[in-house]
């Protein structure tokens, strides 16, 4: 039997933040999570969760995470415990160039 999982809750802030922790303008990111740039643009708009089909914002996270970044679920939205982001594993040197591409294909291993 297949387990339903309930679709991720993610904010349009998070997907804005994502993508300027790992330094990608929108159509670098488009070709990251391999969706078109206004898609990027409509969500990256939208103020708290995001509406997307399921397969699509599975698949953002996906190569998201893939990259390096930790979506942190919603909390509470008052104070401390809201939705945020942050790098996985090793602080990163700002002067590294990082290859999405390759660190995914490690990640896949």
């Amino acid at each position: 039997m297949t387990e339903f999982l309930p679709p991720r809750i993610v904010t349009g802030e998070q997907i804005r933040a994502a993508r300027a922790m790992l330094r990608l303008d929108q159509k670098q990111f488009a070709g990251l999570t391999h969706v078109t740039v206004g898609t990027v643009r409509r969500l990256e708009a939208t103020r708290g969760p995001v509406t997307a089909a399921a397969g699509l914002l599975e698949a953002m996270c996906s190569a998201l995470e893939d990259a390096g970044i930790e979506l942190i679920e919603a909390g509470p939205y008052d104070g401390i415990g809201g939705p945020g982001i942050r790098m996985r594993g090793e602080p990163v040197a700002t002067d590294d160039v990082i290859d999405f591409e390759a660190e995914a294909a490690k990640a896949e291993v």
